[in-house]
């Protein structure tokens, strides 16, 4: 870990990445789904603008605290916990104008994804 450069935060070095296979494909996708629930639900919520920032909030989030390349990543299990919370709220959020089945669903089987992903990305 070095402080060089970093603003003050530890840097994140990584000398084995975790595999690309079917997991991060997955987990990737159930990103993407989770955009795409926001954005839905911000346009049922209060139109376009919502749309734009419940996504752009999301983003903000996942790219501070679990993207993997970020200087403030957070490790496990704390990252899977602030995983779950993104997708409870994104369930939350649909299923207030949508079927909340559909809202329960998608983060059942993000959280899923993510927390088997969890045990090879620590």
């Amino acid at each position: 870990m070095t402080k060089g450069g970093t603003g003050g935060y530890p840097l994140q070095v990584t000398t084995n990445p975790p595999p690309l296979g079917p997991l991060a494909i997955l987990a990737f996708l159930c990103e993407i789904v989770m955009l795409v629930l926001l954005a839905t639900a911000g346009h049922d919520f209060g139109g376009v603008v919502f749309a734009v920032v419940f996504p752009v909030v999301a983003i903000g989030v996942w790219a501070v605290w679990m993207a993997p390349t970020s200087r403030r990543r957070l490790r496990n299990p704390r990252r899977l916990a602030a995983q779950g919370a993104l997708f409870v709220c994104t369930a939350g959020l649909y299923g207030g104008q949508r079927p909340l089945w559909v809202g329960i669903a998608f983060a059942i089987v993000a959280f899923g994804v993510f927390s088997m992903r969890s045990k090879i990305d620590p």
